[in-house]
């Protein structure tokens, strides 16, 4: 698919579930309840328990589905011996079922040799491998309703708890065009520097975009720009989720995203061989931006290197900075432009948009580099993350004490 076309998003929802293979269960079980209580660990960043989480179960896992699956408890893989005996089933039949669920719906991991099997968080993790596609030939109904409960659930802002701390695990990327001077002293934020430091690459489809394509709140803008680099790019290849792709390729595809009001982010770290991941983003479908625009929580996203200064005397209070921001750090107020540094994310789109030479991206005073490992990036939060998550277990669990517990469905206990 050429770069330089728009990517719209055509499905044939006329495909009934049975046929593809698709199913989901038709009641509630004790297994479906047990998941739930999975899924909302403070451990997998999960959600408060919910009935909306439950119908997401449900509609995952169908009773025989379900039955299995519960016995992977979170960040505890099993192999299939091991389910078969907690859940008193053969080898073989509890194979199947597992295989099915790693290779056609794509809701848990299977991985290792001896192979093993995990559930993953609903965000990040099953949200983004349930949508993550080379082509979008394979998204049908499912993937439609599965998209319309995830995005209630993630309207409750339960992601905001998780993000009180600020482990800084994502940084944006100047605007190509903004101002070649800028590259020049800061190789870490010039999108070829990264990338030439790789030999492998992997394109696929932006899962946000597609999920509000599906709910029918999509913006229409491209959805092919998400990139696995480097020897990550080789998980996602050899589960057939992305395409291979050229380094030209990557870049031309970035471009084409920035032309369409998109920014890119990257990983918050620079030069870790073992690669990164990036996607093109815009304000109101990237759930990174959102933790910002609507639920002002910016602690995933590392402060930026550069931040837009305006030139008063040229400023005309046009506003094209104000439509184009991601993140809504520029607003409108009467005649005049205000500028919210705590929101901005450093991208230079509203540089680009002002025609009348207003603005001008520039460096900050002590910026802080990217991490130059994953390694180090991850270690730097862990204190700071297992804190918030000890507390938010406290609270959830004083909290679930002091809630009647809803009636259990009938049928064999797990």
């Amino acid at each position: 698919m050429s770069p330089s076309s728009s990517t719209t998003l055509t499905l044939d929802l006329d495909l009934t579930a049975a046929v593809t293979g698709f199913e989901s269960a038709r009641a509630a079980t004790p297994a479906h309840h047990r998941l739930v209580k999975h899924y909302s660990s403070v451990l997998l960043v999960g959600p408060p328990a919910s009935d909306d989480l439950l119908e997401l179960v449900m509609h995952m896992f169908t009773e025989d589905e379900a039955d299995v699956v519960q016995h992977l408890p979170p960040l505890r893989p099993r192999t299939v011996e091991q389910v078969a005996r907690k859940c008193g089933r053969g080898v073989k039949d509890v194979r199947w079922v597992l295989e099915h669920l790693v290779g056609n719906k794509r809701i848990i991991l299977g991985l290792g040799d001896p192979r093993k099997y995990t559930i993953l968080p609903i965000l990040p993790g099953t949200f983004e491998m349930t949508l993550m596609k080379p082509d979008l030939d394979g998204i049908n109904g499912w993937h439609k309703q599965f998209s319309e409960i995830f995005e209630r659930i993630w309207g409750t802002g339960f992601i905001r708890d998780y993000i009180s701390v600020n482990p800084a695990f994502v940084r944006f990327l100047p605007a190509a065009n903004v101002s070649d001077t800028l590259y020049m002293a800061w190789p870490s934020v010039r999108l070829e520097d990264i990338l030439d430091r790789y030999d492998k690459f992997a394109i696929g489809h932006c899962q946000c975009r597609i999920s509000t394509q599906l709910t029918g709140e999509g913006c229409g803008k491209p959805t092919e720009n998400c990139v696995w680099i480097g020897p990550l790019a080789d998980i996602v290849l050899d589960r057939g989720l992305m395409r291979p792709a050229s380094k030209q390729e990557v870049i031309e595809v970035k471009r084409h995203a920035e032309d369409n009001a998109c920014v890119t982010w990257m990983m918050n770290e620079f030069g870790d061989p073992r690669g990164n991941v990036s996607c093109s983003c815009c304000g109101c479908c990237c759930r990174a931006m959102q933790t910002v625009n609507q639920l002002s929580a910016p602690g995933l996203i590392s402060k930026p290197h550069f931040m837009p200064q305006r030139a008063v005397d040229s400023c005309t209070g046009c506003s094209f900075c104000v439509g184009v921001c991601p993140v809504g750090a520029m607003e409108k107020s009467g005649r005049q432009v205000r500028f919210d540094a705590t929101r901005c994310i450093g991208c230079g789109l509203c540089i680009v948009a002002c025609t009348f030479g207003a603005l001008e991206l520039r460096p900050v005073e002590r910026p802080q580099p990217p991490e130059k490992s994953w390694a180090a990036m991850v270690g730097k939060g862990v204190p700071d993350v297992f804190s918030n998550l000890f507390k938010l277990w406290v609270r959830r669990n004083v909290m679930r004490k002091s809630t009647p517990s809803p009636p259990r469905a009938p049928g064999r206990q797990p």
